[in-house]
C-alpha cells in the first residue's frame, strides 16, 4: 500500500500582516515549496585541484495556483499584500490539517498572475519568497 499523499487535500493559509490571522487561499489547485542552499566556493590553490565548499545561505520560495474568484476575500488580500509590499505569515498543510505536518514561515508575495483562457476557467498564480527560516512541523 502506498504512503503517497493525495495532493487535492493540501491547503495554504496566509495572513495580511505578520500579526494578522491566517486565511485559507480559496480555490487552490496546486502549490509548490522550494528550499535551496547555495554553498560558497572555497577552492584555492591549496585545494589540490579539487573543489572545496563551505556552507552558504539558504533560501526558500514557492507558488500557489487556483481558480480565480473575483469576489473571494483571500484572493483580493493576496493582491493587497503584493501592492503594499508587506511581509506576511504562511502555513502550508500537505494533508489539509496540522495532523499531517506543515510548513510555516514569513513571506513576501512577489508576483500575482491572472489568466482567462478562452476555453477554460479563469485562474490565478501567486509566487512568494521566504524571509528567514522555513519551519517544518511534523505531528
Amino acid at each position: 500500500m502506498s504512503n503517497a499523499l493525495a495532493g487535492y487535500k493540501a491547503l495554504v493559509y496566509f495572513s495580511t500582516s505578520t500579526s494578522g490571522a491566517l486565511a485559507k487561499i480559496a480555490e487552490l489547485r496546486d502549490f509548490t515549496l522550494r528550499q535551496t542552499h547555495a554553498p560558497i566556493n572555497a577552492t584555492s590553490h591549496d585545494s589540490s585541484g579539487d573543489r572545496e565548499l563551505i556552507a552558504g545561505t539558504g533560501t526558500w520560495a514557492g507558488s500557489a495556483a487556483g481558480l480565480y474568484a473575483s469576489t473571494n476575500a483571500s484572493q483580493q488580500n493576496i493582491q493587497d499584500v503584493l501592492q503594499s509590499r508587506v511581509k506576511v505569515n504562511l502555513e502550508a498543510y500537505p494533508k489539509g490539517t496540522s495532523s499531517g505536518g506543515y510548513w510555516s514561515g514569513e513571506i513576501f508575495i512577489s508576483d500575482f498572475e491572472l489568466s482567462s483562457p478562452n476555453e477554460d476557467a479563469s485562474a490565478y498564480n501567486v509566487s512568494f519568497e521566504g524571509h528567514g527560516v522555513l519551519t517544518s512541523t511534523s505531528t
